[in-house]
């Protein structure tokens, strides 16, 4: 074995590196300790890292059409995926009520007949996902008015006002229509009317107090007790007049609203009784806080004399023709945005925020939805997409 001598001025480093030789497995030199987490697995990514600031999701308006060439006038989805649409061949003729349980994919006859001379079914009215009315012209005198009770039979219950402006049930038997200067009421489905109403107030007109008549032109219930009613402009722009029912529709207390607008062909939505949204005929947007009391415009304005859906407190949309206009905080502001569909808007049902329908003629039917955001089907639309909860 080689020996390692070494004088006492070769020093310290001189035997370690004789002894390194010997023994070279025996030292060995210390080595820089390496940071935890220095780098990263290939796949991760950073904040900031662009890729990982992509939108996972999108929201699109997607075809769910009925397969035939009718003009559909109305649609009601109780749930995500099941719904209603009345309308016929045209408004004369092929009156049809269709159902689907599958969001659309399939649509099955409830009522009616395409190729009947029967007229157009229309305005759907529900309750309760499974309790519900139509409406069929019959040529002369009062709609016939027709219910189901379990969503898939429906039959002839009673009639209702022919020249009504609008109509709304609270129960299976309890309803209310709008007609002229009067409010009606049925408590056994619409077999029997009966006036509880008529449209009278006293309102400022150039200056002076005057009794004046009314038309109603809406209804809106919030619950079996708590309604509302607007009508239509009073005389000279003094504004127009809101009821308020707090008894079941039993008695109402009227008083005037919005000087220079007009509540003709609009439309009513309350949160409770005492948060609503409005809007009039040329499309201005107003909402309340004190139960219809005082009423503050809201940015947003749509044509067409779209109804007003919520899904929740917060979501809510107004569509019609190629228009959809939508909030988020409540009715406080909206945001119109133009939508390619291949036929013009006449009624939508907005079930929750994440899902709606739209429907128009030739049998359009098209569903609202979120989406991966590599997803794709013919006849895609992109739409805004609502907030999450």
């Amino acid at each position: 074995m080689k020996r390692c001598s070494v004088g006492a001025r070769v020093g310290l480093m001189a035997m370690v590196l004789c002894l390194a030789g010997l023994f070279p497995n025996a030292i060995s030199m210390p080595q820089a300790s390496a940071k935890k987490s220095a780098t990263k697995p290939p796949n991760s990514t950073t904040k900031g890292d662009p890729k990982s600031e992509q939108p996972k999701f999108k929201a699109i308006w997607e075809p769910v059409n009925v397969r035939d060439d009718l003009e559909l006038m109305s649609v009601h989805f109780a749930t995500a995926d099941e719904g209603w649409v009345a309308g016929g061949r045209s408004v004369m003729a092929g009156g049809v009520i269709l159902h689907t349980k599958d969001g659309g994919a399939n649509w099955e006859v409830q009522l009616g007949d395409p190729q009947s001379s029967d007229r157009a079914y229309r305005d759907l009215r529900f309750v309760e996902p499974k309790i519900g009315f139509a409406v069929q012209s019959t040529g002369g005198g009062d709609h016939q008015l027709l219910r189901t009770t379990d969503g898939q039979n429906w039959a002839p219950s009673g009639t209702v006002g022919q020249h009504r402006t609008d109509y709304r049930f609270i129960s299976a038997d309890v309803g209310f229509y709008a007609g002229g200067a009067e409010i009606y009421r049925t408590r056994n489905g619409g077999r029997t009317w009966e006036p509880v109403y008529q449209c009278r107030v006293k309102a400022e007109i150039n200056g002076l107090t005057r009794d004046v008549n009314c038309e109603f032109d809406q209804l809106y219930f919030v619950d079996a007790n708590v309604g509302y009613a607007t009508s239509r402009r009073i005389e000279s722009g003094a504004g127009f007049v809101m009821a308020k029912t707090e008894d079941g529709g039993a008695t109402w207390t009227p008083w005037v609203i919005l000087p220079g607008e007009d509540g003709k062909e609009g439309a009513l939505h309350f949160f409770d009784a005492n948060t609503g949204v409005m809007r009039t005929i040329n499309g201005k947007v107003f909402r309340t806080t004190d139960g219809g009391k005082t009423w503050t415009s809201v940015p947003g304005q749509i044509d067409g004399k779209p109804n007003i859906e919520f899904a929740d407190a917060e979501v809510g949309w107004m569509v019609r023709y190629n228009s959809m206009m939508y909030t988020t905080n409540g009715g406080k502001s909206w945001v119109s945005r133009n939508i390619g569909f291949p036929a013009s808007v006449t009624a939508f049902s907005l079930v929750q925020r994440d899902r709606g329908y739209a429907a128009g003629p030739h049998g359009m039917v098209y569903r609202y939805r979120i989406v991966p955001i590599d997803y794709t089907s013919k006849g895609m639309l992109a739409a805004p997409a609502m907030p999450a909860r």
